[in-house]
This record gives structure tokens, C-alpha cells and sequence, in this order.
């Protein structure tokens, strides 16, 4: 029982961290849980052979509630294009979907080294291409759309940050206005977030060393103790972000993405 409660008593704390750092940057909490969950997880006994399928399947199912609040939002206020997210989430649903299916039988370290390739990947973007990088005029279609889609899916489901991180400047960078991306990005999370949600439990129905109270590779308690503290932290850390430059935020934001990825490689090489 004791042990019980220090882990509602941490995790509460990590959802106050983390939906702090979400609203401040703007961003998808996975991208700041996932290196949390790998250090503290161990500790409460979560085999190493899963601990990065249990680091996923929860974090994505706390992207859930977040997602279904954005897109409600962005549907009333009109930023969403109907028309062009039928066939984005087309292939978000069949590239999650691939995720959730290569994941319980990709290993641990491959998992670690993905997600560290994905900050490394998203921190750049920040630091040194976000305000120049251009790849067309309009927004992609037909093949290149489904397939771009796809991608988006399968690394939100195999990283346990939705997708939506990456889907904003993927689409700003097709001419996309920054308003309809975010929207699209909102909207590309509840997708992924329910097939990943959905799929963890499945695959990882009868995975072995799971850790108690765990609905496959979803954590049932860290999901609770976190939910409250993410949603009360988050607008804190949007007003926070108000008090600073967009340049500020950008660059810390890029650091922070830098030192978590040095921190996941230095666990691969040790």
C-alpha cells in the first residue's frame, strides 16, 4: 500500500511537470513524459525488456482527453478543414495502426533509439529550420498525403507522443496556414491517441513483466495520478509562456529536446 501511494504521490508530480512544460512550448506532453517514464519506471519495478511499451501505451492514452479537448475547439472555431483531414486521417489511422503492430516485438533500445532520433529530428527543426524550411506551395495530395500521413501515424504510435508535434511544421512546410495545422495536428493526436490507446492494451494483453495495475501496456494508475495535474499545470504554463519571446521559447525549447535526446543515446551506449 505504501508503495502505492509514493507512486501516485511521483506520478502527480510528473503531471504537473510535464503539463507545465506542455503548455509552456506548446506542445504535445509524450515528447516530455517518455524520458521521464524511462527513469523513474525502473524503479517501480517495470522490467527493462518493457519499460519502454509501458512508457508509450501510457503516455499516448494521457494524449486522449487532451486531444478530443483541442479538436472540439478547433471545430467550433472553424480551423479544421473537413475536407482535407478526411483522407490525412486516413492514412494517421493506417500508419498508427502499423505502430501498434511492430511495437511489442520491437526491443526495448530500438524503441529508446527511435524516440532519441525523433527529439533529435524535432530539435533541429526548432533550432535551425522552422522559419525557412519550405517544401511546396500547397498543401500535399493523393499518394504523397496518404503516405506522409502514414508516417506521421506510425511515429506517434511507436514514440507515444500522438503525432501532432510533428504534423504542424510537416504541413506549415507544405504552405499549410499555421492555424489549419495546428487544427490538423489536434485532430491527428485524437486519431492516434485512440488507435494507439486501443492497440497498447491489446499488444500488450499478456506481455510479461508489466508492472500492477496495468490494462495491457497501459498503466491504470499513472494515468489517473497524472490526468488531474496535466490539466491544472497546462494553462499555468500557457500564461507563463505569454511572459516570454517567441525566440526565447523556441531556443529553450530546442535545448531541452537536445539534452533529453543526449540523455536516451547515453542510456544506449552505457
Amino acid at each position: 500500500m505504501d508503495d502505492l501511494i509514493l507512486r501516485i504521490a511521483v506520478f502527480v508530480l510528473v503531471g504537473l511537470v510535464t503539463g507545465y512544460l506542455s503548455g509552456l512550448f506548446g506542445i504535445g506532453g509524450g515528447i516530455v513524459r517518455i524520458p521521464l517514464f524511462l527513469h523513474i519506471l525502473p524503479l517501480f519495478g517495470v522490467a527493462h525488456a518493457v519499460v519502454m511499451h509501458v512508457s508509450v501505451g501510457t503516455s499516448i492514452a494521457l494524449v486522449v482527453p487532451a486531444a478530443v479537448a483541442a479538436t472540439w475547439k478547433q471545430i467550433a472555431l472553424g480551423n479544421l478543414d473537413i475536407a482535407f483531414f478526411r483522407t490525412w486521417a486516413l492514412g494517421v489511422l493506417v500508419g498508427a495502426v502499423i505502430g501498434n503492430i511492430l511495437l511489442p516485438h520491437v526491443s526495448t533500445e530500438i524503441l529508446i533509439a527511435v524516440f532519441a532520433a525523433y527529439l533529435l529530428s524535432v530539435g533541429i527543426y526548432q533550432a535551425f529550420l522552422k522559419h525557412w524550411l519550405s517544401i511546396a506551395k500547397e498543401a500535399p495530395h493523393g499518394t504523397a498525403k496518404l503516405g506522409i500521413a502514414a508516417a506521421v501515424g506510425c511515429m506517434g504510435a511507436l514514440t507515444g507522443t500522438a503525432g501532432g508535434t510533428v504534423t504542424t511544421p510537416i504541413l506549415e512546410a507544405f504552405g499549410v496556414a499555421i492555424k489549419s495545422a495546428i487544427a490538423t495536428a489536434s485532430a491527428t493526436g485524437l486519431v492516434t491517441g485512440v488507435i494507439g490507446t486501443l492497440g497498447t492494451i491489446l499488444t500488450g494483453w499478456n506481455a510479461v513483466g508489466r508492472p500492477s495495475y496495468c490494462l495491457g501496456f497501459v498503466d491504470l494508475v499513472i494515468f489517473a495520478a497524472m490526468l488531474p495535474p496535466i490539466l491544472i499545470a497546462a494553462p499555468l504554463g500557457v500564461r507563463a509562456g505569454r511572459l516570454l519571446s517567441p525566440k526565447t521559447l523556441e531556443y529553450a525549447y530546442a535545448i531541452m529536446l537536445f539534452i533529453m535526446a543526449a540523455d536516451l543515446i547515453l542510456k544506449l551506449v552505457k
